[in-house]
């Protein structure tokens, strides 16, 4: 993550892009095969632009959408804008120009501030989304914050540690956790709040072999669509039905995601590796 996301990513998007800048013309998209439509719909962006006040375009003509019980992978090189694109689907930041829709309707500004409560940010480090004293009280924060009963703050705390495997480290301080479990605990964070959209940042970065294993078998049974933005391109074959190829704030390329990660030439042009590698393919 670059330095300029990370500082917005500190003040959760409490500090915009400039609205000021025209958007370039959007590109065109190498489109290796038409894939089936998962469900309605979800959600959506279109010629989508980004600009942080320094003046980095992150976002330069995005367009695409995730439909209902879909997994959608993003990739590519460092800077690419991936992260910038969580960021504005889960309402934190506010396009330059474009629009975001929700179920088909573009958002005006009290409709992004509505979206945060359907759409679920895990942040790439565990850290930043962990604060509490205790595990429980992490997980407890977004439905007490959304004046939840107390018994149904009780109920989906509850459920959300026993779903990530957690239930044992309710009381312990979240700093004291091994990477994995801080993983698991931030994933159970948004799981409490219930989402219908999860927006995943790296969500294996860090991990060793089995706590990897661990999570992307948690990731297969979480309710909702999921977007995970990543460089680690196994885990989009093993996980999403279907990637996009970002580079320069652009969507250079989508597709079925086997079919795309295997494209060695368009993915060498980005930076990339095919997956699986070439001494590794049938």
């Amino acid at each position: 993550m670059g330095s300029v996301e990370h500082r917005f990513l500190k003040g959760h998007g409490a500090v915009l892009g400039d609205a000021g800048s025209p958007p370039h013309a959007t590109p065109s998209v190498r489109t290796l095969r038409a894939t089936a439509t998962v469900g309605a719909e979800l959600a959506a962006v279109r010629d989508v632009v980004y600009v942080y006040p320094d003046g980095t375009r992150a976002l330069d003509g995005v367009s695409f959408s995730v439909g209902e019980g879909e997994r959608v992978g993003l990739v590519g090189p460092n800077g690419a804008g991936k992260s910038t694109l969580l960021w504005v689907l889960s309402g934190l930041l506010r396009p330059a120009s474009g629009e975001v829709r929700w179920r088909g309707r573009t958002l005006d500004e009290a409709g992004r501030r509505r979206l945060r409560a359907r759409v679920g940010l895990v942040f790439q480090d565990p850290d930043d989304q962990l604060f509490s004293p205790t595990v429980w009280e992490d997980v407890a924060f977004g439905p007490v914050q959304a004046g939840l009963p107390d018994a149904e703050v009780s109920r989906r705390v509850g459920a959300a540690l026993a779903k990530v495997g957690m239930s044992h480290a309710k009381d312990r301080p979240p700093h004291h956790l091994s990477e994995g479990e801080k993983k698991r605990v931030a994933v159970a964070t948004v799981l409490a709040m219930e989402p219908e959209l999860w927006l995943l940042d790296e969500p294996t970065a860090g991990l060793d072999p089995r706590a990897r294993r661990q999570l992307v078998s948690l990731l297969r049974e979480l309710p909702g669509a999921q977007v995970v933005a990543t460089h680690d391109l196994r885990l989009v074959a093993e996980l999403c039905s279907r990637a996009l190829v970002l580079d320069g704030g652009r969507v250079v390329a989508e597709g079925p995601a086997r079919t795309l990660l295997r494209d060695a030439e368009l993915l060498d042009r980005h930076g990339l590796e095919p997956w699986p590698p070439p001494e590794e393919a049938p």
